[in-house]
């Protein structure tokens, strides 16, 4: 398997999606940044009423899992690569996502780096735009320090509200995900359902 650069900085993948079009009549689940792509085919697999897009900034991992989708009948995913927040802002329709998945980010942990995590306030911002009400958005790391600044950022935006939920012990199962659990290191995860407000 060929190795792939484990850091692509987000803000250097900038094209737009403006031809994308998604289906209107079924339930919408988007995972930004999937990796190998162990969830998004699990889910669409388990899921075959929901339509299931997956965005990656490394284009190798869009390929590679590309070469996978050959393999296999489904006609509920799609892939992209890209920007995740720019194919927020082009392509779902406001109020139209059922759940938004970010597993395992990049912690981009230098302080001057942060501009390039997944999760900041504009994306937030963008998220609860794009989410249906009671939309949920899902998320999970291995790194405590960017889950507490996950945290804080959210408990500022009361627009989100933390849940408990069962999907982290039914399934939930990435790449990642296994990898932690192999090597012993704490995962966290947390699901903010969106508020009307």
């Amino acid at each position: 398997m060929r190795r792939v650069r484990t850091h692509t900085n987000p803000l250097n993948i900038i094209h737009r999606f403006k031809d994308v079009k998604l289906p209107q009549n079924q339930d919408l689940d988007i995972e930004i940044g999937f990796g190998k792509g162990d969830f998004l085919m699990n889910w669409a697999k388990n899921n075959p009423d929901h339509y299931v897009v997956g965005i990656e900034v490394r284009k190798q991992m869009v390929v590679l899992l590309e070469e996978d989708l050959k393999k296999n009948t489904l006609n509920n995913i799609a892939i992209y690569h890209g920007n995740g927040q720019v194919f927020l802002e082009d392509v779902p329709l406001d109020n139209s996502i059922d759940r938004l998945f970010i597993f395992h980010p990049d912690p981009w942990f230098k302080s001057k780096h942060h501009k390039r995590r997944v999760i900041t306030p504009a994306f937030l911002t963008l998220a609860h735009q794009k989410l249906k009400c009671n939309g949920k958005l899902y998320i999970s790391t291995d790194v405590k320090l960017l889950f507490d600044d996950i945290t804080d950022l959210l408990k500022s935006m009361p627009a989100f509200e933390p849940i408990h939920d069962s999907f982290w012990e039914t399934a939930y199962q990435t790449h990642w995900s296994k990898f932690s659990k192999k090597d012993n290191r704490d995962s966290f995860v947390q699901t903010y359902i969106k508020n009307k407000q």
